[in-house]
């Protein structure tokens, strides 16, 4: 049975996917590309206006004399920043940035439009408003920065009023406790205590009328261009998005895909080597073989020939096969082109060739190459034909230069080049596997074996009767078809572990079916 290779081992796995699914991942890319810039094109403008704050804290900056009661909390910078910067989105500053502007906007629609954060590197409060008319989000940005420096400042001063009321009740309490209350204290003690509540007091009073806790380190300009949508970013993105997409799809799709595309695929399943890979176009043709039709082109013939030089590879002891199967795991696959061409082009190098057709279910050889149906194989192995009843000789011609031109029609004259001999199916028989099966089929192998430098068996499909199993002991090498893009690896193992029931034969695969842009479609033909 098969052994089992991860499917994607290499780089050039990955590659061949991308090959392969070129046309999804391009229309992928570019759909989501086109979605992306539309939806950039269609929205609307947003303007945005910065301003920058410098938060301080003026009580830090009183004097105060250590007598106890009263103490100033100390903030670092960076926290006294990332605190201040949540009272931007206080609702009073909010409310007075409304009132200041006139606007009848929802606070909260106001506040959507506001992003505040910190610098790390200068702790300065960052604010920034967006808005669809640049003047406007200017305007709302000094707006909140003015509205912050309000609400900070009456804060401030709260905190000073407080200090302020407290300082003033402790010194009018020390000054009623002294024994006379209009003379000096006596004690050093109070005396010492009363001085100092005098210094805070005095450092409290001036501080109320430089106080400034908020800075405008810059105001906000009217922005001369739009933040967004950014129409170049907007594609740059579309486009790195559908690739990523478009490669996630591409994988998807290919390992749920069985199918078989290229020769490594073929190979990797098989595990026999590909001797041949043949277009779809040759389909349409019965090789080389003058039945009123036109021959092969030559593009299209030149595989056949390499095909023809790479039996040798199923000889043993350095002999090329004198007899060789072709058949494939199910019908449609090409076996019977490949079979005709084939033999075309080994009666072209000159070579005794028989063409024996053993698809005795679904015979196509009389019809391809327009002769005579019967007699044929049926009819000598069940004894009413003669040997020399059932051979027929076909003329061939050369290959079509078409060098640019037009393709040749029907009517026009071809130039033989030799002939071949075809042994067709003969008549429709009920017991078709006994019949290959019978000594009779066998003597007369080997008798044509010795008449004959190539016999091609046209057999039938591994997976649709027992024929061909009956036929490839008899042989001297076995050539699988197998379609790209239509037979799949489920097929082909099934197709693989069909022969592997029977004595040992060389064997070797054909890819059919390759259509142009196909990873293998130019390998014989010049591309």
């Amino acid at each position: 049975m098969t052994t089992d290779r991860p499917r994607y081992s290499s780089l050039g796995d990955y590659l061949r996917v991308i090959r392969r699914r070129r046309v999804l991942i391009a229309l992928i890319t570019l759909g989501v590309f086109a979605l992306a810039l539309g939806r950039s094109l269609t929205q609307d403008l947003v303007y945005v206006a910065q301003a920058q704050l410098q938060f301080r804290d003026p009580l830090a900056d009183l004097d105060l004399v250590g007598i106890g009661g009263e103490t100033v909390p100390e903030l670092a910078p960076n926290q006294r920043a990332a605190a201040n910067a949540e009272l931007l989105g206080r609702n009073e500053v909010t409310r007075l940035v409304r009132d200041e502007l006139q606007s009848t906007i929802s606070l909260a629609g106001l506040r959507s439009a506001l992003d505040a954060r910190v610098n790390p590197q200068t702790n300065l409060v960052i604010l920034e408003t967006s808005w669809g008319d640049p003047e406007f989000a200017a305007d709302l940005a000094n707006s909140y920065a003015a509205a912050a420096r309000e609400v900070a400042l009456a804060d401030t001063e709260q905190r000073l009023a407080r200090f302020k009321e407290s300082l003033s009740q402790r010194l009018q309490a020390a000054k009623e406790n002294l024994p006379n209350p209009g003379d000096p204290p006596a004690d050093p003690g109070t005396a010492f205590t009363i001085a100092a509540l005098s210094q805070n007091l005095a450092n409290v009073r001036s501080l109320e009328d430089v106080a400034n806790p908020v800075l405008i380190a810059e105001r906000a300009e009217v922005p001369g261009s739009p933040a967004s949508p950014n129409h170049v970013r907007s594609g740059i993105l579309g486009l790195a998005v559908g690739f990523v997409l478009a490669l996630l799809v591409a994988f998807i799709r290919d390992s749920l895909d069985r199918r078989l595309h290229t020769a490594q695929d073929v190979h990797d399943e098989l595990e026999v080597p590909v001797l041949g890979r043949i277009g779809a176009a040759a389909f349409t043709y019965a090789g080389l073989v003058e039945n009123g039709r036109p021959a092969l082109p030559e593009a299209d013939f030149e595989p056949f020939r390499m095909l023809r030089m790479n039996l040798a590879a199923l000889g043993t002891d350095g002999r090329p096969p004198r007899s060789v199967l072709v058949t494939s795991p199910l019908a449609m696959e090409g076996k019977s082109t490949v079979s005709v061409s084939l033999a075309s082009a080994a009666a072209l190098a000159g070579q005794q060739v028989l063409l024996l057709e053993c698809d005795l279910r679904r015979p196509s050889i009389a019809g391809r190459l327009g002769i005579s149906k019967a007699p044929g194989l049926t009819d000598f192995l069940s004894g009413s034909a003669t040997p020399s009843e059932i051979l027929q000789v076909v003329q061939i011609s050369e290959p079509r230069q078409l060098n640019g031109g037009p393709p040749a029609s029907p009517s026009e004259t071809q130039r033989s080049a030799g002939s071949m001999v075809c042994i067709t199916a003969g008549g429709p028989v009920p017991n078709a596997p006994e019949l290959l099966h019978s000594d009779r089929f066998k003597d007369m192998l080997e008798k044509l074996s010795r008449a004959y430098e190539l016999i091609i068996l046209d057999g039938s499909p591994l997976l649709a009767v027992s024929d061909p199993l009956e036929v490839a002991p008899h042989v001297d090498g076995v050539l699988v078809c197998v379609r790209a893009q239509q037979t799949t690896r489920e097929q082909l193992r099934s197709a693989k572990s069909a022969l592997g029931h029977l004595p040992e034969r060389p064997t070797g695969a054909v890819l059919t079916g390759l259509r142009p842009g196909d990873e293998n479609y130019g390998y014989y033909y010049g591309y």
